[in-house]
Protein backbone atom coordinates (compact mmCIF):
# COMPACT_ATOMS: atom_id res chain seq x y z
CA UNK A 1 0.00 0.00 0.00
CA UNK A 2 0.94 3.36 -0.91
CA UNK A 3 -0.32 6.72 1.29
CA UNK A 4 -0.32 9.88 0.40
CA UNK A 5 -1.65 13.00 2.20
CA UNK A 6 -2.65 16.30 1.17
CA UNK A 7 -4.91 19.35 1.90
CA UNK A 8 -7.67 20.78 -1.24
CA UNK A 9 -6.25 23.30 -2.57
CA UNK A 10 -7.19 26.49 -4.49
CA UNK A 11 -6.45 24.80 -8.14
CA UNK A 12 -8.91 21.21 -7.40
CA UNK A 13 -11.87 22.82 -6.65
CA UNK A 14 -15.04 24.28 -8.60
CA UNK A 15 -17.31 27.15 -8.35
CA UNK A 16 -19.08 25.32 -5.10
CA UNK A 17 -15.77 25.19 -3.42
CA UNK A 18 -15.72 21.70 -3.62
CA UNK A 19 -12.95 19.21 -5.62
CA UNK A 20 -13.35 18.80 -9.14
CA UNK A 21 -14.03 15.36 -10.44
CA UNK A 22 -10.87 15.53 -12.94
CA UNK A 23 -8.72 16.42 -9.37
CA UNK A 24 -10.24 13.33 -8.41
CA UNK A 25 -8.85 11.34 -10.92
CA UNK A 26 -5.15 13.39 -11.01
CA UNK A 27 -5.02 12.82 -7.15
CA UNK A 28 -5.76 8.82 -7.63
CA UNK A 29 -3.15 8.73 -10.61
CA UNK A 30 -0.40 10.66 -9.03
CA UNK A 31 -0.88 8.15 -5.94
CA UNK A 32 -0.98 4.96 -8.55
CA UNK A 33 2.14 6.07 -10.07
CA UNK A 34 4.28 6.95 -6.92
CA UNK A 35 2.84 3.51 -5.76
CA UNK A 36 4.47 2.38 -9.22
CA UNK A 37 7.73 4.11 -8.79
CA UNK A 38 8.42 3.27 -4.82
CA UNK A 39 8.75 -0.34 -6.12
CA UNK A 40 12.30 -1.10 -6.67
CA UNK A 41 11.60 -4.36 -8.20
CA UNK A 42 9.05 -3.15 -10.58
CA UNK A 43 10.49 -0.53 -12.03
CA UNK A 44 13.75 -2.45 -12.81
CA UNK A 45 11.76 -4.59 -14.65
CA UNK A 46 9.84 -2.45 -16.41
CA UNK A 47 13.01 -0.56 -17.63
CA UNK A 48 14.86 -3.51 -18.71
CA UNK A 49 12.05 -4.83 -20.80
CA UNK A 50 11.18 -1.43 -21.79
CA UNK A 51 7.28 -1.97 -20.37
CA UNK A 52 4.84 0.15 -18.94
CA UNK A 53 1.28 0.28 -17.15
CA UNK A 54 -1.34 1.91 -19.55
CA UNK A 55 -4.73 2.84 -17.79
CA UNK A 56 -7.43 0.57 -19.69
CA UNK A 57 -10.14 1.12 -17.67
CA UNK A 58 -11.45 3.53 -13.91
CA UNK A 59 -14.63 3.18 -11.81
CA UNK A 60 -14.88 5.61 -9.23
CA UNK A 61 -18.03 6.00 -6.61
CA UNK A 62 -18.39 9.10 -4.70
CA UNK A 63 -19.97 9.34 -1.64
CA UNK A 64 -18.76 13.00 -0.22
CA UNK A 65 -16.52 15.51 -2.13
CA UNK A 66 -14.26 17.19 0.41
CA UNK A 67 -13.87 21.42 -0.18
CA UNK A 68 -11.36 23.77 -0.18
CA UNK A 69 -8.50 23.37 3.00
CA UNK A 70 -9.71 19.86 3.53
CA UNK A 71 -7.14 17.57 4.83
CA UNK A 72 -7.53 14.01 2.79
CA UNK A 73 -5.33 11.24 2.26
CA UNK A 74 -5.02 9.27 -0.44
CA UNK A 75 -4.64 5.02 -0.33
CA UNK A 76 -3.42 3.10 -3.18
CA UNK A 77 -2.61 -1.13 -3.60
CA UNK A 78 -2.52 -3.57 -6.32
CA UNK A 79 -4.76 -5.97 -4.99
CA UNK A 80 -4.72 -8.49 -8.14
CA UNK A 81 -3.12 -9.50 -11.27
CA UNK A 82 -2.52 -11.27 -14.25
CA UNK A 83 -0.21 -12.32 -17.02
CA UNK A 84 -1.87 -9.14 -19.08
CA UNK A 85 -3.12 -6.88 -16.34
CA UNK A 86 -3.39 -5.60 -13.15
CA UNK A 87 -5.89 -4.42 -10.73
CA UNK A 88 -5.86 -1.58 -8.27
CA UNK A 89 -7.96 0.17 -5.49
CA UNK A 90 -7.17 3.83 -4.65
CA UNK A 91 -9.52 5.65 -1.64
CA UNK A 92 -9.60 9.05 -0.86
CA UNK A 93 -10.28 9.70 2.98
CA UNK A 94 -11.19 12.73 5.13
CA UNK A 95 -9.00 13.14 8.09
CA UNK A 96 -10.97 11.02 10.15
CA UNK A 97 -10.39 8.22 7.93
CA UNK A 98 -13.81 8.22 6.57
CA UNK A 99 -13.95 7.24 3.13
CA UNK A 100 -15.06 9.88 0.47
CA UNK A 101 -14.67 8.52 -2.88
CA UNK A 102 -13.35 4.80 -4.07
CA UNK A 103 -12.35 3.66 -7.06
CA UNK A 104 -10.99 0.15 -8.49
CA UNK A 105 -8.68 0.82 -12.17
CA UNK A 106 -7.30 -1.85 -14.55
CA UNK A 107 -3.74 -1.28 -16.13
CA UNK A 108 -2.83 -3.01 -19.22
CA UNK A 109 1.03 -3.87 -19.53
CA UNK A 110 2.35 -1.98 -22.80
CA UNK A 111 5.23 -2.63 -25.23
CA UNK A 112 6.66 0.94 -25.14
CA UNK A 113 8.14 0.42 -28.60
CA UNK A 114 5.40 -0.92 -30.21
CA UNK A 115 2.48 0.41 -28.13
CA UNK A 116 0.83 -2.71 -28.35
CA UNK A 117 -0.57 -4.61 -25.07
CA UNK A 118 1.49 -7.72 -24.20
CA UNK A 119 1.45 -10.55 -21.71
CA UNK A 120 4.11 -10.56 -18.75
CA UNK A 121 5.91 -13.75 -17.19
CA UNK A 122 3.52 -15.80 -14.91
CA UNK A 123 7.09 -15.79 -12.50
CA UNK A 124 6.98 -12.23 -12.52
CA UNK A 125 3.30 -11.93 -10.95
CA UNK A 126 4.27 -14.77 -9.10
CA UNK A 127 6.40 -12.87 -7.08
CA UNK A 128 4.37 -9.77 -6.09
CA UNK A 129 2.34 -9.46 -3.15
CA UNK A 130 -1.60 -8.11 -3.06
CA UNK A 131 -3.32 -6.58 -0.77
CA UNK A 132 -6.87 -6.91 0.28
CA UNK A 133 -9.89 -5.88 -2.01
CA UNK A 134 -11.97 -3.34 -1.61
CA UNK A 135 -15.18 -3.89 -0.73
CA UNK A 136 -17.57 -1.67 -3.86
CA UNK A 137 -19.34 -2.48 -6.69
CA UNK A 138 -17.14 -3.66 -9.66
CA UNK A 139 -19.09 -2.93 -12.49
CA UNK A 140 -17.62 -4.18 -15.88
CA UNK A 141 -14.50 -3.33 -17.32
CA UNK A 142 -16.69 -2.61 -21.00
CA UNK A 143 -19.23 -0.03 -21.07
CA UNK A 144 -22.29 -1.25 -23.24
CA UNK A 145 -23.41 1.57 -25.86
CA UNK A 146 -25.88 1.72 -28.57
CA UNK A 147 -25.34 3.61 -31.61
CA UNK A 148 -29.11 3.91 -32.08
CA UNK A 149 -29.24 5.98 -29.45
CA UNK A 150 -26.05 8.30 -29.09
CA UNK A 151 -26.08 11.39 -31.19
CA UNK A 152 -23.08 13.68 -31.81
CA UNK A 153 -23.69 17.01 -30.08
CA UNK A 154 -19.91 18.66 -30.59
CA UNK A 155 -16.25 18.22 -31.99
CA UNK A 156 -13.35 19.89 -30.95
CA UNK A 157 -9.37 19.40 -31.30
CA UNK A 158 -7.10 18.10 -29.01
CA UNK A 159 -5.15 21.12 -27.18
CA UNK A 160 -1.84 20.89 -25.77
CA UNK A 161 -3.01 21.10 -21.91
CA UNK A 162 -4.56 17.78 -22.70
CA UNK A 163 -1.05 15.97 -23.52
CA UNK A 164 0.92 14.15 -20.93
CA UNK A 165 4.50 12.86 -21.28
CA UNK A 166 3.50 9.83 -23.27
CA UNK A 167 2.22 12.11 -26.00
CA UNK A 168 -1.43 11.18 -25.98
CA UNK A 169 -4.58 12.84 -23.86
CA UNK A 170 -3.69 12.16 -19.97
CA UNK A 171 -6.80 10.36 -18.54
CA UNK A 172 -7.87 12.85 -16.11
CA UNK A 173 -8.21 15.15 -19.34
CA UNK A 174 -10.44 13.43 -20.57
CA UNK A 175 -13.01 14.28 -17.38
CA UNK A 176 -12.07 17.68 -17.83
CA UNK A 177 -13.58 17.27 -21.44
CA UNK A 178 -16.58 15.36 -20.33
CA UNK A 179 -17.64 17.58 -17.27
CA UNK A 180 -19.84 20.20 -19.41
CA UNK A 181 -22.20 17.51 -20.77
CA UNK A 182 -23.42 16.29 -17.49
CA UNK A 183 -25.49 17.68 -14.92
CA UNK A 184 -24.03 18.12 -11.47
CA UNK A 185 -24.23 15.90 -8.27
CA UNK A 186 -23.24 12.88 -9.97
CA UNK A 187 -22.07 10.06 -7.79
CA UNK A 188 -20.09 7.86 -9.95
CA UNK A 189 -17.91 7.95 -13.35
CA UNK A 190 -17.40 4.91 -15.29
CA UNK A 191 -14.35 5.11 -17.96
CA UNK A 192 -12.68 2.96 -20.48
CA UNK A 193 -10.08 3.90 -22.26
CA UNK A 194 -9.50 2.61 -26.08
CA UNK A 195 -7.12 4.21 -28.72
CA UNK A 196 -5.21 7.04 -27.16
CA UNK A 197 -5.99 10.75 -28.54
CA UNK A 198 -2.83 13.02 -29.54
CA UNK A 199 -2.49 16.63 -30.15
CA UNK A 200 -4.53 17.69 -33.07
CA UNK A 201 -6.71 14.59 -33.36
CA UNK A 202 -10.58 15.44 -33.75
CA UNK A 203 -12.70 13.92 -30.96
CA UNK A 204 -16.27 13.61 -31.97
CA UNK A 205 -18.57 14.07 -29.05
CA UNK A 206 -21.86 11.49 -28.71
CA UNK A 207 -24.46 11.21 -26.16
CA UNK A 208 -27.26 9.60 -24.99
CA UNK A 209 -29.48 9.68 -21.86
CA UNK A 210 -30.22 6.69 -20.07
CA UNK A 211 -32.31 6.38 -17.07
CA UNK A 212 -29.99 8.19 -14.21
CA UNK A 213 -26.90 7.82 -16.27
CA UNK A 214 -25.36 10.24 -19.16
CA UNK A 215 -23.26 7.58 -21.46
CA UNK A 216 -20.13 9.89 -23.73
CA UNK A 217 -18.78 8.65 -26.65
CA UNK A 218 -15.64 10.30 -27.63
CA UNK A 219 -15.04 9.32 -31.29
CA UNK A 220 -12.35 9.61 -34.20
CA UNK A 221 -13.80 11.30 -37.74
CA UNK A 222 -13.74 7.49 -38.39
CA UNK A 223 -16.23 6.10 -35.78
CA UNK A 224 -13.06 4.61 -33.92
CA UNK A 225 -13.23 5.12 -30.25
CA UNK A 226 -11.33 7.16 -28.18
CA UNK A 227 -13.14 6.38 -24.39
CA UNK A 228 -16.06 6.10 -23.37
CA UNK A 229 -17.89 7.46 -19.84
CA UNK A 230 -21.11 7.01 -18.02
CA UNK A 231 -21.75 9.48 -14.86
CA UNK A 232 -24.30 7.76 -12.63
CA UNK A 233 -26.35 9.83 -10.34
CA UNK A 234 -26.92 7.25 -7.70
CA UNK A 235 -24.90 4.28 -6.70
Amino acid sequence: MYEMKTVVGTSQIDKNGLLKASSIFDLMQDCSFFQLDSDIELTKYFNENNISMFLVSRQVDIYKLPKYSDKITVRTYVYECNEAYGYRNTVIYDENDNELAICYAIGGFVDLSSGALIRVPSSFIENYKFDKKQDMNYLPRKIKTDNNLLKEIDRFKVKKYCIDDNNHVNNARYIDMAIDYADDDFKRIRIEYRVPAALGDTIVVKKALIDDKVLLKFDNEDNKTYAIIKFSYSL
